[in-house]
């Protein structure tokens, strides 16, 4: 069953956009007329049954025979449209410098997934106090960083990397510094995460925890599902 982001109409940023940039109420037959000069050629009936939805979406207000005029919700559209597009040309151009741009990030971070559940599970066994401390350290600086609105993605990396570090194995680590994220990876996801809402630290500091419980089974399962949900985000931002 495919979500509610999978489903954007093609229509929507284009239209969305214009509506926001004119003075005035648009109808269908100046939409067709920009849209073609976009090099999109679609019908008057077919924008407005476009129309029509955007509108009980509440995104459009009709303004009688005039036409429609967009509402704060489909700014607020927009602008969730524009940082998806920035993300996802964001995505094309890390993906290019990547040293493994052979394979697609979704198949990298699938890669990674795998290794860092089994990179938690051992941590949690392994882990020292002292390790445990640099680990409550780095969450704390990630909270303080997004308390403050200041760039956090080195302290994401240092999570994910002292985790692999816990966990004491050399092919984990090996693997890792092959397939790991720099922080310019970091940063790109932590923005993914604000952009749908979920706060990453909040996934790290679960891990923390059974970390800390010494519960290997939870400590894989949390860190599983963060990558889980990282690898979400970036499929949304293929899809959009």
């Amino acid at each position: 069953m495919k979500t509610v982001e999978e489903n954007v109409n093609p229509l929507e940023f284009p239209i969305l956009h214009m509506m926001r940039e004119a003075e005035t109420p648009m109808g269908a037959g100046a939409i067709a007329e920009i849209l073609e000069r976009q090099g999109i050629v679609i019908s008057e009936a077919g924008i407005g049954r476009a129309l029509r939805s955007f509108r009980q979406r509440g995104m459009l207000e009709r303004k009688g025979f005039q036409g429609h005029v967009i509402t704060d919700k489909g700014i607020e559209r927009l602008a969730n449209l524009e940082a998806t597009k920035r993300y996802g040309e964001t995505l094309k151009k890390l993906m290019e410098k990547s040293p493994i741009h052979n394979y697609n990030v979704v198949d990298i971070l699938t890669a990674r997934r795998a290794l860092e559940r089994e990179a938690a599970y051992q941590a949690a066994l392994k882990a020292t106090p002292e390790d445990i401390a640099e680990l409550e350290d780095i969450v704390r600086a990630q909270y303080s960083g997004m308390e403050k609105n200041e760039n956090y993605a080195d302290h994401s990396a240092a999570f994910h990397k002292t985790v692999i570090k816990m966990a004491r194995s050399s092919i984990l680590s090996n693997l890792y510094d092959l397939i790991g994220l720099s922080v310019q990876w970091q940063d790109f996801f932590i923005g993914t995460f604000k952009m749908y809402n979920q706060p990453v630290n909040v996934s790290h500091e679960k891990v923390l925890q059974a970390i800390k419980d010494h519960d290997p089974d939870k400590a894989a399962l949390l860190m599983g599902k963060h990558l889980t949900d990282v690898i979400s985000n970036a499929k949304k931002l293929r899809l959009e």
